[in-house]
């Protein structure tokens, strides 16, 4: 049987139309970043290639969360996990932070 997928069938439109512009669409996408790689990455369209690195010299989250914050946290885990069945956070953390109040 014959299967018709030929390329003087794509002025028809049919149920396979979508699938089509999103696959050129993908082909043109991925031919324009390897070509144009260099440019994008002068206007700030791609990543660039080495590795930023940030110090904020931040402290440490359990010795600058205030106890009605945390609190605030463990309560919520707690009424998600009893009401919806879920997780939000890292049992850990909130291991920690009860711990802590």
């Amino acid at each position: 049987m014959k299967s018709s997928h030929y390329l003087t069938s794509i002025n028809n439109i049919n149920w396979a139309t979508p699938v089509a512009l999103m696959a050129a669409s993908a082909v043109f996408l991925i031919v324009f970043t390897k070509v144009f790689n260099d440019y994008l990455m002068q206007w700030g369209f791609s990543l660039q290639e080495k590795e930023i690195e940030v110090d904020e010299d931040l402290p440490n989250f359990f010795t600058c969360v205030k106890l009605s914050q945390a609190d605030e946290v463990v309560l919520e885990e707690n009424n998600m996990r009893e009401n919806f069945g879920i997780l939000i956070n890292d049992p850990d953390t909130i291991e920690l932070l009860d711990n802590t109040v």
